[in-house]
């Protein structure tokens, strides 16, 4: 009976989703490979392997040629320890038998498919080096797959506990939601690419005026208007014969340069006809077909936040991180949990002084005193020489009001004393402006880097308003939320620019990917949907015809994924 009732109590417990790293059992032969350190040692190495091939292109080794060789030592080293690893897992686990076995763990096999990945980029670079393969050969683009490994930088972070059954009941009803409004976009892609080729299937030439320069063959188009020559388009046409249609129609649902198609349909077709293809295509597309998308995506997130709340119970209210918690004796005898203001007054200021300080004329006149001063600053700039004498004045201005902010501070720490004033975030934050607005009105520092502190005083003034205040708590909340955004916008940008950045690094007519800072500008820029089809247009024209779809379809998907997925992502960790 005992063992039923334990048996039981086991089996309601909610499963908790762990990696590889922490369901290994201890083993006194490899004993090793359970040590904290060396999953955080595993970790860090994820990051330099990311690293690594960051640097591994052709024009960055032609820039700096140490770093062929520094990259082929990481990737050796690394290659030794995720190696180990993998020996080791296999001999805990085993190869293939058992129910825990290694093929049999999804992470333990992506781990060994990023250990092969890693012994082909060593191989190749061991090529590269004997110059027995050409650096520009397109048998770089084998370490596509390499900047996947960050994911194990990262994935302790995505552990979770939740009944197995209510895990597949969300995503069996999200994945629903999901693919039925994929079909939806789908259908209206598929809908105007068929009309586009039916309305303007002979579009194979864009018209011109009389005075554009000679070389251009005309075509077999009707001229409307005034006889003109005839522009041979490549990529960015509606035509059945080059397949195009469905990724113009996304370029122009993208809303990114889309009246350049409809202008150039106008100057060889009548007007009515571009004007109600292009009109009800931003309508049902970009404004009907992608906010249903968004709102299925965010709704998604929403009822999982619903479940996670259900299990942690309902979030604490904000409050300040001022105010702490401790137990406290009472009259009785016993103990209870009391608030305690820990601005309180604690040092060894008179009585009126602290008094003073806690007041609202003494709080309102510093922020007052603080705007005056973003005023003074924001009329500062340089005029030439002829306006010396001004430019004393806004620095005698300047070191008035340091001085100030400065007295203040000495107040404060007074008052509450300095272990008082330190433990809050706010009086940490005014102190690290006091001593960098300190420096910076020194002769030889002003004017300097240090004028970011005095720029940074403008961020105080968000005590005005109490209710401006608890929305910037809310949305930034603490380090965590805010650190949890910044990380994950810039994993997935590191990753795709490291993928981009293999792929394309080879193809000598292109210059947006051949290092690794130019590649992340240029993915940062498509997420940004700020002239994104110039840097698909320029890869397209530069891998030739033959692999044109196939970047089409590579820069249409991350398009896709930033928009309708990256953005509702990031809202829900706002959210949370």
């Amino acid at each position: 009976m005992l063992k039923r009732k334990q048996s039981s109590r086991v089996e309601s417990q909610p499963v908790t989703d762990f990696g590889p790293d922490e369901m290994l059992t201890d083993n006194a032969d490899i004993l090793w490979i359970n040590k904290p350190c060396v999953h955080s040692l595993l970790r860090v190495c994820a990051i330099i392997s990311v690293i690594s091939v960051c640097m591994n292109t052709p024009k960055t080794f032609q820039h700096y040629p140490p770093l062929q060789y520094v990259t082929f030592a990481l990737d050796t080293l690394l290659m030794f320890l995720y190696t180990s690893e993998m020996i080791a897992k296999m001999h805990i686990r085993g190869i293939v038998k058992g129910d825990n076995s290694y093929v049999k763990d999804r992470w333990c096999v992506f781990d060994g498919f990023m250990v092969f990945c890693l012994w082909v980029s060593l191989v190749l670079q061991v090529f590269e080096v004997a110059q027995i393969v050409d650096q520009m050969s397109p048998l770089s683009m084998l370490r596509i797959p390499r900047p996947l490994i960050m994911i194990r930088a990262f994935r302790i972070y995505f552990r979770f506990e939740l009944p197995r059954t209510r895990i597949t009941n969300i995503l069996k009803r999200s994945g629903e939601q999901i693919w039925s409004v994929s079909i939806f976009l789908l259908f209206f892609l598929l809908l105007y690419g068929i009309l586009g080729v039916q309305m303007f299937g002979t579009f194979t030439y864009h018209c011109v005026t009389n005075d554009t320069q000679p070389g251009y063959a005309c075509g077999d188009l009707k001229a409307y208007g005034k006889k003109s020559q005839c522009l041979s388009q490549l990529f960015l046409v509606l035509s059945a014969k080059e397949g195009t249609s469905i990724f113009t129609v996304y370029e122009a649902a993208s809303q990114e340069g889309w009246v350049f198609f409809m202008y150039r349909a106008i100057d060889s077709f009548p007007r009515w006809r571009s004007y109600f293809y292009f009109i009800t295509l931003i309508f049902f597309l970009a404004w009907l077909v992608k906010n249903v998308f968004i709102a299925v995506i965010i709704e998604t997130f929403a009822e999982i936040r619903v479940q996670f709340q259900q299990m942690w119970g309902p979030r604490s209210s904000t409050t300040s991180t001022a105010t702490t918690q401790m137990f406290h004796e009472d009259a009785t005898g016993g103990w209870q949990l009391v608030a305690v203001d820990m601005n309180k007054p604690q040092g060894r200021a008179p009585a009126c002084l602290q008094k003073m300080m806690q007041s609202s004329i003494f709080h309102m006149f510093v922020l007052s005193m603080v705007a005056v001063d973003v005023t003074v600053a924001a009329s500062n700039y340089y005029k030439g020489e002829n306006s010396r004498s001004q430019y004393d004045l806004f620095y005698l201005a300047e070191v008035a009001f340091t001085i100030l902010f400065d007295l203040e501070a000495l107040v404060k720490i007074w008052c509450l004393g300095f272990t008082g004033y330190i433990s809050s975030s706010l009086h940490k934050f005014e102190l690290l402006l006091v001593v960098g607005t300190t420096l910076h009105i020194y002769p030889d520092l002003y004017h300097s880097q240090f004028t970011y502190f005095q720029v940074l005083r403008v961020v105080r003034l968000i005590k005005i308003s109490p209710a401006l205040e608890d929305f910037v708590y809310k949305i930034f909340g603490p380090g965590k939320k805010l650190g949890s955004l910044v990380v994950f916008t810039a994993s997935l940008l590191i990753v795709m620019s490291s993928i981009s950045l293999q792929m394309f690094c080879f193809v000598e007519e292109l210059d947006r990917f051949t290092t690794f800072p130019r590649a992340f500008m240029s993915m940062f820029q498509i997420i940004t949907q700020e002239g994104w089809v110039d840097v698909m247009d320029q890869t397209l024209i530069a891998v030739g015809h033959v692999w044109a779809p196939v970047v089409a379809i590579y820069f249409i998907l991350y398009h896709l994924f930033a928009t309708l997925v990256g953005l509702p992502m990031l809202q829900f960790l706002i959210c949370v």
